[in-house]
């Protein structure tokens, strides 16, 4: 998966481009989570219960909540917003803000 990074004072916004059938494995954040999905689709799971995600659909995760993801047969986007901003994330350089995670 490839993400671009606009960090700001209060919050981190990822708009992440993942591959057909990419898995997000389990894992867990100190700070909030929300976004949605504005191309494809994926079955994301949020302390162990499972939505299915289309374009337009909005989620939000709780600091500390454990989830991940699988997404289904087509190029999926997702924007995502972290609030406070997220720190474990490089910051951008001056030849543009591209990262993978």
């Amino acid at each position: 998966m490839k993400g671009r990074v606009v960090h700001a004072q209060h919050a981190t916004l990822i708009v992440y481009d993942y591959a057909p059938r990419t898995i997000v494995e389990t894992h867990k954040h100190t700070v909030e989570q929300f976004g949605v999905v504005v191309k494809g689709s994926l079955a994301m799971v949020v302390a162990g219960e499972q939505r299915i995600l289309m374009v337009g659909d909005t989620f939000r995760i709780p600091a500390g909540t454990a989830h991940g993801a699988r997404v289904f047969e087509e190029p999926t986007q997702v924007v995502q917003v972290f609030a406070p901003p997220r720190t474990d994330l490089p910051r951008p350089s001056t030849d543009g803000p591209t990262i993978k995670t």
